[in-house]
């Protein structure tokens, strides 16, 4: 049983990969098919997720050098980002703040609560980051954790589309909404059509995941 949930894990990825390359479409993004057919097999089949994440614990591991993987396409373009370094660091910074402070406004406008609105505050930064500033400012990890993914799912199967409808055809700014945006998954995901735009998203990511943390402690008490 040990062997069999990572199994079943990376066989239904893989099937998701298979799936997408032959129906090439967002909504069959691999990430949202493998985490929602694990929710209806966990659910159906009565298996708790405890059980399953005590034996899978290690493809979560793995995350950590996913992440910093990313990082290649952001030294190949390395060149061209240090022209630009000095508009992209302000820019990054007002963007988590707005991020930051629209999400908890409108999580406190539909009545949720401090807690909430803390917890969802960092939605748009990588999992183990957003989860330590959620942590620190009172919020709930594992509903920061679900925030994440879901914003990170949302970048990745739409976020391409939508920047396009906005008529943004810049990789540098296509990049860097995708990596403030959607962290790790908005990165990956664009970084497999334009690897500039990945280089500037694989920046945004890190920038954004900083600014959150010094910013929450600032942003958060004024709201609140």
């Amino acid at each position: 049983m040990s062997f069999f949930y990572p199994l079943l894990t990376i066989a239904l990825f893989v099937t998701a990969q298979r799936l997408q390359q032959r129906f090439p479409t967002p909504l069959l993004n691999p990430v949202l098919v493998t985490l929602v057919t694990l929710l209806l097999l966990l659910a159906t089949s009565g298996i708790s997720y405890q059980s399953y994440n005590q034996y899978s614990q290690w493809l979560s591991d793995l995350l950590q050098p996913a992440v910093v993987a990313l990082g290649v396409p952001l030294y190949q373009q390395l060149r061209q980002i240090r022209r630009s370094l000095v508009a992209i660091v302000p820019i990054t910074l007002v963007a988590v703040a707005i991020a930051l402070g629209s999400t908890v406004l409108l999580s406190l406008l539909i009545g949720a609560s401090e807690e909430i609105a803390i917890s969802l505050a960092p939605k748009a930064v990588t999992t183990p980051i957003a989860v330590l500033i959620s942590d620190a400012a009172g919020g709930v990890e594992a509903l920061t954790a679900i925030a994440v993914i879901i914003a990170g799912l949302v970048g990745a199967v739409i976020g391409e589309k939508w920047l396009s409808l906005c008529g943004v055809t810049s990789s540098p700014a296509r990049g860097m909404a995708m990596g403030v945006a959607s962290h790790a998954l908005g990165t990956a995901q664009i970084s497999r059509s334009d690897q500039v735009a990945g280089a500037y998203s694989a920046l945004a990511l890190v920038l954004s995941a900083i600014f959150s943390a010094l910013l929450c402690p600032l942003i958060l008490p004024l709201i609140l």
